[in-house]
């Protein structure tokens, strides 16, 4: 089981808004350019940036000149908000356990790997989603010399 690629997007959608307007003075990129420059569907950079610009990681302006900006700063981007904007409450483990532990001869033994097996899913949970709200987006750009 793994989470779907727009975590990832999301995290280069943001990147690439950060690049543009850092190094390269764009005010705002549109989603037509993101699309084209990171090789993902138009459809899916609307839904990504839906989900980002719901949680305030994006601003927009309409008209000629307008687009999509970052509106905080790359530093207090942590991967763990993008995570939660796109991902939402899923587990990273689903485990199956709609049996019934009592057609086992060794019953205790079978809920006990349960109840184990449960305990070691949500440990690495855990890990993982900590280690995602210390993680910026500014850690995705190099050091400046």
């Amino acid at each position: 089981m793994s989470y779907s690629v727009g975590f990832s997007r999301s995290l280069e959608i943001l990147f690439y808004i950060e690049l543009k307007t850092k190094y390269e003075e764009a005010k705002y990129l549109t989603i037509q350019a993101i699309s084209e420059k990171l090789a993902i569907p138009v459809p899916s950079v609307k839904r990504l940036v839906a989900l980002l610009k719901n949680k305030g990681f994006i601003e927009s302006k309409k008209g000629v000149n307008g687009g999509l900006a970052l509106a905080m700063p790359a530093k207090s981007i942590r991967f763990y908000d993008v995570f939660e904007a796109v991902e939402g409450d899923v587990k990273l483990f689903k485990q199956y356990d709609d049996f019934d532990t009592n057609t086992f001869i060794h019953r205790q033994e079978a809920e006990y790997m349960l109840l184990k097996s449960k305990e070691i899913f949500d440990m690495a949970q855990s890990s993982m989603l900590k280690e995602l709200k210390r993680r910026t987006l500014s850690e995705l750009f190099m050091p400046e010399k």
